[in-house]
């Protein structure tokens, strides 16, 4: 039973390490401001490099994806495992619908956009 419960931890370590880029977990303390009004029917999923994945959780459901490299948009493909992570299709991850907006500031501890309605949008990641 031991060496089975090693292997399983030892194959999720992997797992996590090679698809780093492609998965992301959730920041359950990630606040999302919209035009300096905090939102709270966000939910915010980070991945190692700091690319966030902002799920809307009202109706309409949708997600967007803001990537390092300057898009922001719709992703085609993701496995989701509602409150914990969502894995994309790549790396980059192939969006449906990109956006027009600008990327502002992405760090470690805030990621700012505008969204294609024009509205300002900060994420305090902790």
């Amino acid at each position: 039973m031991k060496k089975l419960l090693l292997l399983i931890i030892v194959a999720l370590v992997v797992f996590v390490v090679v698809e780093r880029q492609k998965l992301y977990l959730r920041d359950p303390l990630a606040t999302v401001t919209v035009d300096d009004v905090v939102q709270s029917d966000n939910r915010v999923y980070i991945n190692y490099s700091n690319e966030v994945m902002v799920e809307h959780t009202v109706s309409p459901v949708t997600l967007t994806i803001v990537q390092k490299n300057q898009h922001i948009g719709i992703p085609t493909y993701q496995r989701c495992l509602r409150f914990v992570g969502c894995l994309t299709d790549a790396n980059p991850a192939s969006l449906v619908q990109t956006m027009k907006g600008p990327v502002g500031e992405m760090s470690n501890r805030l990621v700012e956009y505008r969204d294609d309605d024009g509205h300002d949008v900060k994420v305090k990641l902790r």
